[in-house]
């Protein structure tokens, strides 16, 4: 077994190790590599450089981190972050001790919007502003009256203005199993998620707020990249064997291109084109569906669910 205690250039590694083995021994640029098993102590100024630094590291069975106790290193911070970056990563390889990896907080990016609710098949939601049911009550958004109408529990992975990639990612990550239902209210390509100072903008046609946003959204790149999202769920959802139906409720680019999906159900440009014209109905803001169109929606959707 081979132990290494890495640390800083200063004798204090060296008495550390030698309390622990008496045998301990330096290592160096000029005897680092074939160790045989035992005890050693060294640093990246000991050992030259980074290269030398991994092979010594991927002979060791356990390292032992022992930084200097006045936090002060002969080579600055930068030997420190090195070593510890070296450290970190041999941390999978093998068992290190005294170093503890730095915490990692799920940040908001990484949070789902909803969870699931029972063991039992459920509904889940996804969408932007419309399945989340702004306008309405949660009460009257299409997803609650369609789990009325199926007598099963339901999640809402939704969230106002966002994207097909951000509902992607939500129905990717959560816990759907086999035989639950997924109602995806699709929306319109030209939106994506932009993180930012721990949050997530989620960014639309208008208004624009950087230059690289503009170019984002003016980019092919962006319908390839929702299409691609869109083509991920159904295959997800195929190979846990849980039902699919895609929802078009915004005049959408993407819906040229999934027309044969079997699932499908277009509830967009049924009405008019004005702005007061899409919906059967005004949600209480006046730019949203009513109560009257979320029934409508919840209506179709249970129509094709039944067939």
């Amino acid at each position: 077994m081979i132990t290494i205690y890495v640390g800083d250039t200063t004798d204090y590694l060296s008495h550390l190790a030698k309390t622990n083995d008496s045998n301990a021994k330096l290592v160096t640029a000029d005897n680092f590599e074939n160790l045989p098993s035992g005890t050693y102590f060294s640093s990246v100024g000991d050992i030259g450089n980074l290269l030398n630094f991994g092979k010594l590291l991927q002979q060791a069975d356990k390292i032992v981190y022992a930084p200097p106790a006045n936090g002060y290193w002969t080579g600055g911070e930068d030997m420190k972050n090195w070593t510890e970056e070296y450290i970190e990563n041999f941390s999978f390889k093998c068992y290190v001790e005294n170093y503890k990896p730095p915490a990692f907080e799920f940040p908001e990016m990484l949070q789902l919007a909803d969870g699931r609710k029972t063991e039992h098949p459920q509904l889940w939601t996804a969408g932007c502003s419309i399945s989340h049911g702004v306008g309405v009550t949660d009460s009257q958004r299409f997803g609650t009256l369609l789990s009325n109408q199926l007598n099963l529990s339901v999640s809402f992975l939704t969230c106002p203005a966002s994207s097909i990639m951000w509902a992607a990612d939500q129905i990717l990550r959560s816990d759907i199993r086999e035989d639950d239902i997924v109602v995806w209210g699709l929306t319109s390509h030209r939106r994506f998620p932009y993180f930012n100072n721990n949050s997530i903008k989620h960014v639309k046609v208008k208004p624009y707020s950087t230059i690289e946003e503009l170019d984002e959204l003016d980019s092919e790149n962006l319908l390839y990249r929702n299409l691609t999202s869109v083509f991920q769920v159904s295959n997800f959802c195929k190979k846990i064997k849980c039902k699919l139906i895609i929802a078009s409720l915004i005049d959408n680019k993407i819906l040229s291109c999934i027309r044969d999906f079997p699932n499908l159900v277009v509830l967009s440009k049924l009405w008019g084109r004005g702005p007061k014209d899409l919906f059967i109905d005004q949600g209480t803001d006046n730019l949203h569906p009513g109560l009257k169109t979320h029934q409508f929606y919840a209506d179709e959707i249970y129509k094709k669910i039944s067939n």
